[in-house]
Parts: structure tokens; sequence; C-alpha cells
């Protein structure tokens, strides 16, 4: 084991001994950052010498607190300059460092705002800028970084309303005393500032609404006094004339409502195609009023309860909140899982629209999320053993792998994480929450550009996400921890730290080969750069024999393929699904 574990820690550090040259982003980058800070201990200074050397020759990856993914590909990956006692305000030309991932300011005397120019790194999935002095706003943009999984920004002079970040909680905004909103604290207005300001504004609004009606009035009783007089002077023939034009306008605007009330309807009813739309009532029935005591789950988009059928069945309704912002996440959720049907994604049996509820119905997964058994509370005894982990790990491969590969309407998941993975009662993965997903079919979802990406951002960042659960199988680390040793190559520090990393129920268990090749496997799928990480069929490749291995139900060549589920009665699709299993 001693020898694997030294061969991953080689390819872990492969070109971090080699000297890199930086390109002139980067190095623009860098001076920057210099400029900007003060270095009174002198820690920068007598490292960084950028203005000592011609470009050509500047080895930044040499530099303190600097770190490159790929030394040769000239690319600064982090900067952290954690606790070194710089002043000034924040580095204003930080973008320049364009493939940036770990970005760690904390613990020094930085003044100032945080500039929202900082949403130009994309790549960004660390930034730590607590225990500083940082006043103003955190720029909402910040909430665009979709990679970002780490941030904190404690012990500042913030204030103002914090972004819309996902997975961020209230911790990374402690002893900010005015920030607001998110995991935080409802961001509320004065009492006095709303009533006066309500109190002026339906005055202004009344006088307004009362001169415009007064207006409106006046004008239209003269029309009518100057037509019945017209009326009365007008020739029997014209009068004709005109009541039967009036009749032909009034049926050609009785057919034009038919036709928007139609066109109105198109979208739902090519959903009753897919998938059954259920009746409010009954689903109001069913779970006795949406009772606090058959709540589930919650989530982003509403809250979820489980509802026993007569027929012995359970259904889990997810009700969603009463919001515009969902109805995006609500219809890409179901075109998508509407019309694929795939043993190792969430079937999706029902739907609702009335008035304002919307309502989804899926098949009730009895074993919950993966993230559960992996991180159970204090107390609770729940275990997975390595085969079970093995077929999970192989499951959700072959589920991304046919949506990528074989799918007809090919589709990337885009926020693949162990809580959006469900087990039934055999442990049998199930994708689940396609609200952010994207397909190749523009009339399923918005649309969004596929030539000369699909290959790479969209695919490869579900490649990087499953890695992340894979090693999360491993190790049982929090996905937060993962990303952070990922992005600042600590993760195969030493191969001593690494046998720490694996979990100690499954050392010893005579399955160190096995462990060892899903670790090599998710080292690949975590490469910085997308073009080096494998697609999720050739990951699916070298792991099927394991999975066949620990009895994964169904190979990869005999699951069925996308088709239109059946617009049935839910007994009936639940009759559908069952079969299937």
């Amino acid at each position: 084991m001693t020898l694997v574990l030294l061969q991953i820690f080689v390819w872990s550090l492969l070109g971090t001994f080699s000297a890199s040259y930086g390109s002139e982003s980067d190095i623009s980058c860098l001076k920057s950052v210099k400029e900007s800070l003060e270095d009174p201990l002198n820690k920068l200074t007598s490292s960084w010498t950028i203005d000592d050397h011609p470009e050509a020759s500047i080895t930044i990856c040499e530099y303190v607190g600097v770190t490159c993914s790929y030394h040769f590909e000239n690319r600064v990956q982090g900067i952290q300059l954690a606790n070194m006692g710089l002043k000034g305000e924040f580095p204003r030309g930080i973008q320049d460092c364009s493939g940036l991932q770990n970005l760690d300011l904390s613990g020094n005397e930085l003044s100032g705002s945080i500039p929202s120019s900082i949403e130009k790194l994309s790549h960004l999935e660390v930034l730590k800028l607590d225990n500083n002095r940082l006043t103003g706003r955190i720029p909402q943009q910040l909430g665009q970084l979709n990679n970002l999984r780490i941030f904190s920004v404690d012990n500042n002079l913030l204030s103002g309303p914090v972004p819309d970040f996902e997975g961020i909680t209230r911790q990374s905004y402690l002893n900010n005393s005015g920030l607001c909103g998110g995991p935080l604290e409802y961001c509320k207005k004065h009492k006095w500032v709303f009533e006066i300001s309500f109190q002026s504004g339906f005055v202004v609004g009344f006088v307004v609404f009362a001169i415009l009606y007064t207006a409106f009035f006046m004008y239209y009783f003269k029309l009518c006094v100057c037509l019945k007089k017209r009326n009365k002077m007008m020739p029997t023939w014209r009068v004709a004339l005109k009541a039967n034009r009036k009749s032909k306008n009034k049926i050609k605007g009785i057919d034009q409502l038919a036709q928007l009330l139609r066109e109105g309807n198109t979208k739902e009813s090519t959903l009753e195609r897919w998938v059954t739309r259920m009746i409010f009532a009954e689903l109001s029935k069913a779970t006795n009023n949406f009772s606090n005591d058959n709540i589930i789950g919650l989530g982003k988009m509403g809250i979820v309860y489980k509802v026993a059928l007569p027929n012995g069945q359970f259904l889990a309704v997810k009700r969603l909140y009463n919001s515009q912002q969902l109805e995006k996440q609500f219809m890409c959720e179901l075109t998508i899982l509407g019309r694929l049907r795939h043993y190792n994604l969430l079937p999706l049996l029902g739907f609702c629209i009335e008035r304002k509820e919307k309502i989804l119905v899926y098949k009730y997964m009895s074993k919950g999320n993966l993230y559960d058994w992996l991180h159970p509370l204090d107390g609770d005894s729940m275990i997975l053993e390595w085969p079970l982990r093995a077929r999970i790990a192989v499951g959700l491969a072959r589920g991304l792998s046919w949506l990528h590969h074989e799918c007809k309407i090919r589709t990337v998941h885009l926020s693949i994480s162990s809580k959006c993975i469900l087990l039934d009662q055999n442990f049998e993965p199930k994708i689940s929450n396609f609200e952010r997903a994207t397909s190749n079919n523009s009339k399923i979802v918005d649309s969004r550009s596929f030539s000369g990406i699909w290959d790479l951002e969209y695919v490869k960042k579900d490649v990087y996400n499953f890695g992340i659960v894979l090693l999360e199988l491993i190790t049982r680390w929090e996905p937060s921890q993962i990303s952070y040793a990922c992005s600042s190559s600590n993760l195969l520090a030493s191969s001593s730290s690494l046998h720490d990393t694996i979990d100690k129920s499954l050392i010893g268990t005579g399955h160190d080969g096995e462990i060892f090749l899903l670790l090599k496997i998710a080292y690949n799928c975590l490469q910085p750069f997308p073009d080096r990480r494998p697609t999720m069929l050739e990951v699916y490749k070298k792991t099927r024999s394991l999975g066949v291995r620990y009895g994964l139900a169904y190979d990869f060549s005999t699951v069925r393929k996308a088709k239109i589920a059946p617009a049935n009665i839910s007994d009936e699709i639940i009759e559908i699904e069952r079969a299937e299993i």
C-alpha cells in the first residue's frame, strides 16, 4: 500500500519542482498585487523580485505564496498571503490572474472595499478575506462565481446584503454587524422610512389618478355626444354597413382570443405528453393539507412531503416556494426529468400547476441522500460498507455517462453533489435536482451555446464534481474540505497524509486495490484544466467491472435510451417504474 500511496503522491506533484516563467497577464497581476500592498515585515519584497528582472525570466511559481497548477503552463493557480502583516487596499488588478482558483488574503490589515472585478475570475473556488479591515458592500456580482466553494469575510467592517451564494453558511460573515440577507437576518428598512415613502407615494398617486380620471371622463362624454349626433344624420345604408363591419370585427376578435388561449396552453399540453398532470386538491388531501408531520426535506426550491398511496407505494411531493424566480428552475426540472428515463435518474411521476401552486411528484427514495450517509449526525449509526460505496460510485458514473453520451437529449447536470444523489431501498444511486441543468435541445430549456464548449466547460464541470463525490465516498470528508484541499494542492501533500485521508473503516478490509483505483480516477477528474479531465464514458468503462463485481443492476448497454414518459394515472406510472426495477 505504501508503494501505491507514494505513486499517487508523485502523480500529484508532477511539475512542482520545475521552474516556470510567468505569462504577461499573470506578471501584470502580481505586479498590481505588490504595488497595492504595503509590506512592513518584508515578506514579499525579498521574494517577489518582479522589478529586478526582465519579464521573460521571471519564475513566478517560486514566489512566496504563489502556487501554479502546472509550472510549464505558466499559469498562477493560487495566491496565499495569509497572516503576513500586509497593509493597503484590495489589489485592483487581481482579475489579470485569469486562471486563479485560490485567493487567500486573510489575517492582514487590508482596508477599503472589495472590487466587483473579482467576478472575472471564473475559475475561483476559494476566496478568504477574513480578519481584515475591509469596508463597504460585498459586490453582488460575486454570486455569479459558480465554482466558488469556500468564501469567508468574517471579522471585517462590511455592510449591506450578501450575495446569493450556494452552500455558504453564516460562519463566513461573523462580526460584520452591517451584513444581512442570505443565511443572516433579512435586510429590513426602518419602519418610519417605509411609512413616509408609502404615504407620500399614495398621495401623489391619488392626485395623478384623479386628474387622469377626470380628463378621460370629459373626453369620453364629448365623444359619445358627437357620435350620437353623427349617427342621427347618417343615412340608413351607411348605418347598416357600419353594423356589418362591427359584427365581422367581433367575430375576428373572438378568433384571435381563442388563438391566444390555445398558444398559452401549448406548453402545459406538451408537458402532459411527457408526465402525468395531477390535481392540487388531491395532492393537498394526500399530504393532509401539506401537514408539517409529513415533511421529509427542505430544499432551495421548496418543501418535500412524503405521501403514502393505497397500494402501499410512497411518493415524494415537492411543493415549490411562491417565487417567480423559481419558474425557470421548475420548468427545467420538469422538462428534463419528465422526458428522460434511466435507472440512475430519479423518476419524476407527475406535476401540478394551478394558480400560484407548482408541485413536482417523484418516486420516494427510502434511503435518503448520500450526504447524510457519509456525514451522519452525532448518535446516528449510519455506515456504508465498501461494496455499497463502490456500487454507488459506478452507478453515478453510469448515469452521467448516459446523460453526456448516450441520451438523445444530451444533458449536463452542473450541480452534482452527494446531496443530490438519492438512494433507493437497494442503495442504487438516483441523480436528482436538475433545476440548473442544460441540454442540447433548445426547445426544452433556455438555450445555451453548445458549439465548442460541450466537451469542455459544461460537461467537464460534471466530471470535476463527480471527482469530489468520489473522494467524499473514500474519505468521508466534507465537500468543502475536499475543494479547499484540491485548490491549495494539499490533498496529496505526502504519502502519510494521503493514507490519513482514507476513511478509517475502509483500511484493512481487503479492498486496497479498488480504493486506489478510484483514488486515481478521482485525481484525474479533479485536474484544474478541463481538457485534462476524462469523459464520464471513459470513467464508466474503467469502473464498470467493479460495479458488476458488487452486483450493480443493469449493464450500460441494456438501459433504455431517452423516451417520453406516458401520461397515465399515477398508479400506472408507479407500476411501470416498479417493473423497471
